[in-house]
């Protein structure tokens, strides 16, 4: 199960496509932070990342995308919904350090952490409805406009992870 509200994130890191290590609750210190963590083969998680980008377009949120693959399925995901740019892509390579830190049992798993660490949402699978929520949620912690990440014009209202 994952991390519920109220945690410290735990220490974890992911790796950027480039190699370099990158510290999960530090994408929180100041600001907002929304990780996701996904398997690219999983139906739910490619119904869900058309999300990401505009879930990027909140001010002052840091958006993460945080791959359970191998580093030439997470580019080929992170071009085909067009991840890269707005949003961190990360990898989290098997056997999932990062994703076992934070409790992530099933992909997609989106975790939003408050400006100093702590866990502040959990959504598990996909949504329309939770997205927009979460979306909302973080825009509140930036101090934001609110942004609608999907409509019923992106397809399905709902997936389980």
């Amino acid at each position: 199960m994952p991390l519920p509200p109220g945690t410290l994130a735990p220490p974890a890191s992911a790796v950027s496509l480039d190699g370099t290590p990158v510290d999960l609750p530090a994408l929180a210190a100041a600001r907002p932070a929304l990780l996701f963590f996904y398997k690219g083969d999983c139906a739910a998680s490619d119904a869900a990342a058309h999300v990401l980008p505009r879930a990027a377009a909140i001010g002052g949120v840091a958006v993460a995308a945080v791959s359970q693959d191998d580093a030439f399925l997470t580019e080929v995901f992170a071009r085909n919904h067009r991840l890269a740019g707005p949003v961190r892509v990360l990898l989290d390579p098997e056997p999932w350090p990062a994703s076992d830190a934070f409790g992530v049992l099933s992909t997609p798993t989106w975790i939003l952490l408050a400006p100093g660490g702590r866990v502040h949402a959990v959504l598990e699978g996909w949504s329309r409805d939770d997205a927009n929520a979460l979306a909302a949620r973080a825009a509140a912690l930036a101090n934001a406009a609110p942004v609608v990440v999907s409509t019923p014009a992106d397809g399905p209202a709902f997936r389980p992870g």
